[in-house]
Parts: structure tokens; C-alpha cells; sequence
């Protein structure tokens, strides 16, 4: 409409054959350079000007190739569309992959997607995570969510593709700097290194030191969410990072060992550290701001630390990638000598910390 009312000429974002045309060179690129030819190329689908483009062409030069298109989850307009014979409108789609997020595949770029691609391939944000940062570690680029999303589709599988040349187009680096953080986050479960698992135990003094000398020790623990609900049962929330056989490893100790456990990995309590606590059940609490070594067995040592005078009702702490870790705990105590006593031995161990003022004290308890 603007471009009617002030006579512009307008370009289609994908939806031109002119667009097309220019898009396509980037497959030119890639069969000049000679590395070809591929048996699979993993192209990333918005509105489909790009992978139709690129197909055509790869096509064309390498007949025998396969095209994977890859759109987002809860971005699938393309696979939509071919599965209707023609383009429909979706309700909504996510912007996590904003360079994709189109609700309505182009009326050109469809049918030349209908028969150009051989197959249609969704892909989650954290699995577009996990291709981000691994190609940060492997070759210091930062694409922007959508240009990573090829990537995330060769991710899925991978394990077809023992040798099968395969190739990804990486493409677009408008980077949100404010999204690295939540890329960072989810990277881990995408790649399924990271997971959290939600535990049954006692609700009595070393029930959790027992419970990571035994079965969890020495796995990476990233994130432990806990506030006291109850009197006699306790439910904390643990995230460990490690390899996909190492974290199925220890699903299976804890079976063995009879741990009570489900995996909670994205749900949206977790997600969004949502820690339900009941004030009315604390004795005496103490909340403390500590600081921390970033280093296996960390918690493990506080919690051994405080065992004979004092017991968890609150524990607040995720990684960050930083060298002194941060937790925001609170404490609980039979007596106020006993927490007098807790809070002298505190400030002499050498430990930095902060208690909780007053004022915060009265809103959190």
C-alpha cells in the first residue's frame, strides 16, 4: 500500500522470479568453488524463495542430488502448503528464526518447492542452538537463527549420512546480541547435553548430600532449583551437562538405585525458574547471597559444610559460564544459637557472601 501511495517500486521479500534469480547465485558459488558434487544439500525454507532457487540450480549441475528443506517447528508454512496443493495461511508462527518466520509460503516459489524438494524436515529453537554454537566452536561464526537452521536439519540426521557428502548453506548474520544468552542456554538441549531431572527425596538433614555422593557424583551439575514445600518430601529441580550416553548413563543408576525421578527438561516451571517454597514451613531461615568457585564438587562441599547445624529449605543456582559461581540459598535452623553460630563460622571460612537485608527478607518470607 505505501508503495501505491507514494509510486516505489516494491521487492518481494522471496516471491519474485527476479529475487529468485539473485538468491540462486549462492548455489553458483557453490558449484564454482568445486567441492562438489553432494549427495544431500540441507536448505533452510521461509517463504522458499532461497531453497527453491538453489535447489533448481543444484540441481541442474548435480542431478542426483537429494534437497532436504528445513523450516522451523512452528514455522512449517512450505511443508504446509505442498501438503495442500497450494499455500495456506498459518495462525501464527515463531519468531525465534525471525529470517524464516513466514506465514504464508510465495504462490511462485511453491510449486517449484512441491517438486524440487525431496523431502520436508522440521527443526526445534534449541536444535537451531546446538548449530549455532557449534559453529561458533568451529569456525568463529555467529549466523543469525535462521541462516543456522540447514545446519540443524544435517544435526538431526546425522547418523544416516556415514559416507554421504552432504552440504549445509549458512547464510545471514543479523544477530540479535541480546538472544546470545538464551542461545547459550538452550544450545545444551538441543544437542541433548543438558538435562533436568526433578527428584523425589526426604525432607530431612543430608538427604541431598547423600543423594549427590551416591548416584550423582561426578556429573556436571549446571542448574538446582529447590524450595521447601513440604514437611516430610522434598522435589529438587537438578540440570546436568554432559554427553547423550553419559546423561543416559545416569538415568539408568538412578533406576537402579531406586531414586525417584522424571525428566523435566523444558517444562515451563523449569524453563522459567519458577521455585514454589512455603515460608509458613521455615525455621528460623537465614538467606544468603554466596559466591562461589566454579569448580566440580562445589555444591557438594557447601552442602557437606552446613549439614551438622543447618538444613536447605531454599537453593537458587544456574551456571553461567562465569568463573565464581552465584546461588542465592536459604538456610534453616532447630535454634537461634545454632544459626548464630552458622553465621559466625560463615564469615570466617573465608567464603564471600551477602545475607538477604531485612527488607528483602520480609518479601520473600
Amino acid at each position: 500500500r505505501l508503495g501505491d501511495a507514494e509510486r516505489r517500486t516494491y521487492v518481494p521479500a522471496y516471491d519474485d522470479w527476479a529475487v529468485m534469480g539473485g538468491q540462486g547465485t549462492l548455489a553458483d558459488e557453490v558449484v564454482m568453488a568445486g567441492a562438489g558434487p553432494f549427495d544431500l544439500a540441507y536448505l533452510q525454507i521461509g517463504g522458499g524463495g532461497l531453497a527453491a532457487a538453489v535447489a533448481c540450480w543444484l540441481k541442474a549441475n548435480w542431478p542426483a542430488i537429494r534437497c532436504v528443506g528445513v523450516e522451523g517447528v512452528d514455522q512449517a508454512s512450505m511443508a504446509a502448503a505442498v501438503a495442500a496443493g497450494h499455500p495456506v495461511t498459518l495462525g501464527r508462527v515463531d519468531v525465534f528464526c525471525d529470517g524464516t518466520a513466514v506465514k504464508r509460503a510465495g504462490d511462485l516459489t511453491m510449486p517449484l518447492c512441491a517438486e524440487l524438494i525431496d523431502e520436508f524436515l522440521t527443526v526445534t529453537n534449541e536444535e537451531v542452538c546446538n548449530a549455532i554454537q557449534l559453529l561458533w566452536e568451529a569456525r568463529r561464526s555467529v549466523p543469525e537463527p535462521s541462516g543456522a537452521m540447514g545446519l540443524a536439519g544435517l544435526l538431526r540426521q546425522r547418523e544416516a549420512l556415514a559416507g554421504r557428502r552432504a552440504l549445509v548453506i549458512v547464510c545471514g548474520a543479523n544477530m540479535d546480541f541480546g538472544r546470545l544468552a538464551w542461545i547459550a542456554r538452550h544450545a545444551g538441549i538441543g544437542a541433548r547435553r543438558r538435562r533436568h531431572f526433578r527428584f523425589e527425596i526426604g525432607e530431612t538433614s543430608g538427604a541431598l548430600l547423600g543423594l549427590l555422593e551416591t548416584v550423582l557424583e561426578g556429573i556436571n551439575i549446571i542448574e538446582f532449583q529447590y524450595g521447601k514445600t513440604d514437611p516430610g518430601r522434598a522435589w529438587p529441580v537438578i540440570g546436568f551437562e554432559a554427553s547423550p550416553p553419559e546423561l543416559d548413563l545416569l538415568d539408568q543408576r538412578l533406576r537402579e538405585h531406586g531414586v525417584p525421578h522424571e525428566d523435566v527438561t523444558s517444562q515451563e516451571d523449569v524453563e522459567f525458574r519458577i521455585i514454589p517454597y512455603e515460608p509458613s514451613l521455615f525455621r528460623r531461615p537465614l538467606f544468603i547471597r554466596l559466591d562461589f568457585p566454579e569448580r566440580p564438587g562445589a555444591l557438594h562441599d557447601f552442602l557437606a559444610s552446613v549439614r551438622s547445624r543447618a538444613s536447605l529449605c531454599y537453593f537458587n543456582y544456574a551456571f553461567t559460564g562465569e568463573e565464581v559461581g552465584r546461588a542465592l540459598i536459604g538456610v534453616e535452623f532447630e535454634s537461634d544459637d545454632d544459626r548464630a553460630l552458622f553465621r559466625r563460622e560463615l564469615e570466617v571460612s573465608g567464603r564471600s557472601f551477602r545475607e538477604m537485608p531485612p527488607e528483602v527478607l520480609a518479601r520473600v518470607v
